[in-house]
C-alpha cells in the first residue's frame, strides 16, 4: 500500500505541475480516507485506510449556447484508489490474511449548493486485489467541504454488493472475506488536497 500511495503522490504532483489551475474547468484532488465498517464488515473487519486520486470537470463549461445556471456548480468525477482493511486478530490464520486490499475506480456528480458545501453521488467497481481478484458493485453518496485554499473535507456512506459468482477461488479461498452474497458497509472520512 505505501507504494501505491506514494505512486499516487508523485502522479499528483506531475499533474499538478502540469496542469496548473490553468483552465478553470475542473480540478485533480489527491486525497487519504479511514474507513470505518459496519454491520457484517465490523465482524471481520477493525479498520480501513487508503488513498485515491479524483478528476472533477465542471459541466457548466461544456459549449452549450443555452444552459441553465446550476451546471456551473455541477461536477462530473472520476477516482481510483486504494484500500487495505486490517482484519481483526483472532480470525487470522494460514488462510485468512492478515490484511484485505481493493482497488476503488468510481465515476459520479458532485454539486456545489452554497460556497464549499458539496453533496456528491459515486458508483463503480471494486475489485479485490487477494487471491487471483474478483469484485463488487460499489455506490457511495456523501457530503462536504472545499476551503478556498485547496484542502477539501467529506464523509461518505460506501455500500458494496458481492455476489458469489463475482467470486474467484484460489487456493487459499474465496477472493472476498465472505462465500455467499454479501453487502459490505462503511463510513469514510476523505481529507484531501485540491489542485
Amino acid at each position: 500500500m505505501k507504494k501505491f500511495l506514494l505512486a499516487l503522490i508523485v502522479l499528483g504532483s506531475m499533474i499538478k505541475g502540469g496542469f496548473a489551475q490553468s483552465s478553470g474547468i475542473g480540478n485533480f484532488n489527491l486525497g487519504l480516507y479511514g474507513g470505518l465498517p459496519l454491520s457484517n464488515m465490523r465482524q471481520i473487519f477493525d479498520a480501513g485506510v487508503g488513498g485515491s486520486l479524483k478528476y472533477e470537470y465542471r459541466l457548466g463549461s461544456l459549449p452549450f449556447q443555452k444552459k441553465p445556471d446550476f451546471l456551473n456548480n455541477l461536477y462530473i468525477t472520476l477516482e481510483c484508489g486504494y484500500e487495505v482493511f486490517n482484519v481483526k486478530t483472532e480470525l487470522q490464520n494460514a488462510y485468512v490474511p492478515s490484511t484485505y486490499g481493493y482497488v476503488p475506480l468510481k465515476a459520479g456528480l458532485k454539486y456545489y449548493a452554497f460556497k464549499g458545501l458539496y453533496a456528491e453521488w459515486q458508483m463503480g467497481r471494486i475489485t479485490y486485489t487477494q487471491h487471483g481478484g474478483g469484485h463488487s458493485f460499489e455506490y457511495s453518496p456523501g457530503i462536504g467541504y472545499s476551503f478556498k485554499k485547496g484542502f477539501e473535507v467529506g464523509v461518505r456512506y460506501e455500500k458494496w454488493i458481492q455476489t458469489p459468482e463475482n467470486h474467484i477461488t484460489g487456493d487459499y479461498g474465496q477472493s472476498g472475506p465472505f462465500a455467499g452474497v454479501s453487502d459490505f458497509k462503511q463510513l469514510e472520512l476523505r481529507l484531501a488536497e485540491r489542485f
